[in-house]
């Protein structure tokens, strides 16, 4: 197929020279792994070898470096393979790899991107623009598969992504790499006029399961889906594409795929010419790259392309379903969101996933007896703090501190109940961190009396989470409270701000976050307080808004 077949050029960007490294040649037969690009795991193919097929010896060979999607590099091999045919001077050296590897390149200013790539990830884009360069789509869709949930046999289909995210048992792989996870997190979004759901709602019932990730990404846990350890017993759903599901169905027989009854999102492979630099070459269609990247787009559109991908149980760019109703077949499938929003959601869940280490410190003077509705103040925090706590996975750091004037020993305000450590650490009796700290937070209702001690409360508070400071964790201090320090005795507001800002370090960031209960707490003075640390004020009338605020707070971080 001759790069010089009609069609209108691409209008793309002209790159800067990129990696000329790989195996050179003029035929088309495959010579074999030949290197390991630098940052990302990414294995090497050339094409060309063949000096005696070749006949024209004497021709100047030009390279052109392609990275597709694992998934894609067979089909792609094929292309290139029917490129040399008619272009031998041209040598095409083909790379698999995923977004995550080469998004690692971009983080090497020693690295070089490849001229052409085949994505697996609808965060492409965002990843490319955010170092600098541009990626001009050659053809949207090569191919494309839908992405369900699998796990065991009895898996069902939830009512939507969004009850998905929020039912506990959705396990996801790094959404920044893998293309299911990605889609899995997008898909609330794209399904909001069926269900309802806001984006703030949607931010909410990502906590949990960003929290779960943060954590086992902490504990050195891979960022990668394995279907394989799926069991007749599992109770996880696992985002994967239909593709993968068919691939590993054939050694694991317990695997079963069902599609949320909203739709399902398609993974698309794109075909994109990386450039960075002006548009003019390549307008004129003078850039080497683009007309490669050309010729390989049409023969995904040829009898021998629509085959090839058929035969990798792949859908072509009509989305048709595979034949015989095999994976998820007529699906509805879902309207992708824009740009933005898949943007702004990978930059929320990278913030979200940083796991928490919070000193919870519970307002227990006596106004927190006034009944609000039908449950008091002290029993509207406590549900508030229980509910937070089923948000977060057992690796969290939770400790609980309770206050009100004369709590403490020797006359302070603040009493500890449940020391800061991981929920999952063991305590006495069999029991672990969590059962104590739980324990603890029911047997605040009974502790309640005497007046606020916020001011002294705070300070100490704030010193305790500098002392514990963990640079794997999103440090705070969260402060349950009805109303600002009635303590005459305790520090006054200036001279907490003043101190709270004086200890500040920026290279051990501790927020302090306080939670209102009741109108009541809206006051100037925690407003300040909390801005003294680069945290915020929040008010909650309804232990369901807990999450509500925890995600603003998280997101604010």
């Amino acid at each position: 197929m001759s790069l010089d077949d009609s069609t209108t050029p691409a209008s793309v960007d002209n790159p800067e020279p990129t990696s000329r490294g790989g195996l050179s040649g003029k035929a088309p037969l495959l010579v074999g792994l030949a290197l390991l690009l630098v940052g990302g795991g990414i294995a090497v193919f050339a094409l060309g070898g063949n000096d005696a097929e070749a006949g024209a010896s004497d021709c100047v060979s030009e390279q052109v470096t392609l990275t597709t999607a694992p998934v894609m590099e067979d089909l792609v091999k094929a292309a290139v393979e029917d490129v040399n045919a008619d272009e031998p001077c041209i040598d095409v050296v083909v790379t698999a790899g995923t977004v995550k590897d080469v998004v690692a390149l971009l983080a090497d200013p020693n690295a070089k991107l490849p001229e052409i790539w085949i994505p697996d990830s609808p965060t492409w884009k965002g990843q490319l623009t955010q170092a600098g360069w541009t990626g001009t789509e050659v053809a949207p869709v090569l191919a494309q598969t839908p992405v369900g949930l699998i796990g065991g046999p009895a898996a069902s289909a939830p009512a939507s992504w969004a009850v998905a995210l929020d039912g506990g048992n959705l396990a996801m792989a790094d959404p920044n790499g893998e293309g299911a996870s990605a889609l899995a997190l997008l898909a609330p979004f794209a399904e909001m006029k069926k269900t309802g759901e806001t984006p703030e709602s949607i931010s909410e019932k990502t906590v949990p399961v960003a929290q779960t990730y943060g954590e086992r990404a902490v504990e050195g846990a891979t960022g990668e889906t394995d279907l394989s350890t799926i069991t007749a017993s599992s109770t996880q759903l696992v985002p994967a594409t239909e593709q993968a599901y068919l691939a590993a169905r054939r050694s694991n027989d317990q695997l079963s795929l069902v599609a949320p009854q909203t739709g399902v999102p398609m993974l698309q492979y794109p075909l994109i010419d990386v450039n960075r630099g002006s548009k003019d070459i390549l307008a004129q269609g003078g850039d080497l790259s683009a007309r490669v990247a050309r010729a390989i787009g049409r023969w995904f559109t040829s009898g021998a392309g629509i085959d090839a991908i058929a035969a990798a149980e792949l859908r072509g760019p009509d989305g048709a379903p595979l034949p015989n109703e095999i994976g998820l077949g007529d699906a509805a499938v879902l309207s992708t969101v824009n740009q933005k929003t898949t943007d702004d959601t990978l930059r929320q869940w990278r913030v979200l996933a940083v796991p928490s280490s919070i000193l919870a410190v519970v307002d227990l003077s006596g106004s927190m007896k006034t009944v609000i509705g039908d449950v008091s103040r002290i029993q509207l925090a406590v549900n508030a703090s229980k509910l937070a706590l089923d948000a977060f996975p057992e690796q969290a750091r939770i400790g609980i501190w309770g206050f009100s004037k004369n709590r403490g020993d020797n006359g302070a305000s603040w009493e500890e109940y449940a020391t800061l450590d991981r929920l999952d650490a063991p305590a006495a009796d069999g029991q672990t961190h969590g059962d104590v700290v739980r324990a603890e937070a029911d047997a605040l209702v009974g502790r309640v009396k005497g007046g606020t001690g916020v001011m002294d409360t705070t300070l100490a508070a704030y010193k305790y989470a500098q002392e514990h400071w963990d640079p794997a964790w999103f440090n705070s201090v969260v402060i349950f409270t009805d109303g600002a320090s009635d303590d005459s005795s305790s520090l006054s507001l200036d001279s907490l701000v003043n101190q709270l800002k004086s200890i500040r370090d920026p290279a051990k960031p501790v927020k302090v976050i306080i939670v209102g209960i009741s109108q009541d707490a809206d006051t100037g003075e925690l407003d300040q307080i909390a801005a003294a640390t680069g945290g915020q004020n929040y008010l909650v009338d309804n232990p369901n808004e807990i999450l509500g605020v925890l995600s603003q707070a998280l997101l604010n971080r």
